[in-house]
């Protein structure tokens, strides 16, 4: 399995991550904060395959911006897989006609069918999506969310998405015997609890309460640290002194 976060800035170099997007053995994205830039012009149109692990803008910031620039490339729809909350917070607020073209009525130009489809996941139901077995998994953030659990036939890899302190997620990975690693939001340092807990986001110290629910001696990778508190987290995130957690690398091919 081989999974790569990317980045959020154009034009220049940069580890700070203000948006999510992961793609997966190149034929699966995890959200779409950034996906619509972050790629180079011949590898637009290439994936197909978008889960949506909630609605919040930075994980779905660009996915219209993605559709539009694929669109003359596609000889197949953009399928978007989410939660009913999801798709209907795409539809109502998005693809709506008046902040973004509603790709679901415009077809392809080889007459196939509309550009865009949205295909509902159910929570805790494990479904195979471009030959890669996803389970989406709740997690605990301010609007509904999953973590997903994606497996191939070499590895299992877990993505918490935004979540605060929670359980059944650390339970399905304790129990997944293939599981290689997990990348997990550690979103603000320590000093700053207060807005974790209101937001739902981890801290360094919070994270180190959530890996004990963990049995797996598995790879870490921190993500989702704000850009003005990165320093902060990423100290604070040493001293916890758990050779397993390391900072997830914007455009590094993660290889299992």
């Amino acid at each position: 399995m081989r999974v790569k976060l990317l980045p959020s800035s154009v034009g220049r170099q940069s580890q700070l991550q203000s948006l999510t997007s992961f793609i997966v053995d190149d034929r699966l994205a995890i959200d779409a904060g950034s996906i619509g830039f972050a790629l180079a012009p011949h590898e637009i149109g290439s994936v197909h395959h978008f889960i949506i692990t909630h609605s919040h803008t930075d994980h779905t910031a660009s996915l219209p911006i993605y559709v539009a620039e694929a669109f003359p490339l596609l000889e197949a729809p953009v399928i978007v897989y989410g939660t009913a909350e999801v798709v209907s917070a795409l539809r109502e607020f998005i693809f709506n006609d008046r902040v973004w073209p509603n790709f679901e009525k415009i077809q392809l130009n080889n007459g196939s069918g509309p550009a865009l489809e949205f295909q509902e996941l159910q929570p805790r139901a494990t479904v195979s999506i471009a030959g890669i077995v996803v389970t989406p998994i709740p997690v605990n953030h301010l609007v509904p969310t999953v973590g997903l659990l994606v497996e191939d036939e070499s590895a299992a890899v877990l993505f918490t998405s935004d979540t605060y302190t929670t359980d059944e997620i650390w339970k399905a990975a304790s129990a997944t015997k293939n599981l290689k690693a997990v990348f997990v939001d550690v979103s603000f340092p320590n000093a700053m609890g207060e807005l974790a807990e209101a937001s739902k986001h981890l801290t360094p110290d919070l994270l180190a309460v959530e890996l004990k629910k963990l049995d797996r001696e598995v790879e870490i990778y921190a993500v989702h640290i704000k850009p003005t508190n990165r320093d902060d987290v990423i100290r604070q995130i040493a001293a916890l002194g758990d050779p397993r957690v390391s900072i997830g690398e914007i455009d590094r091919d993660y290889v299992w």
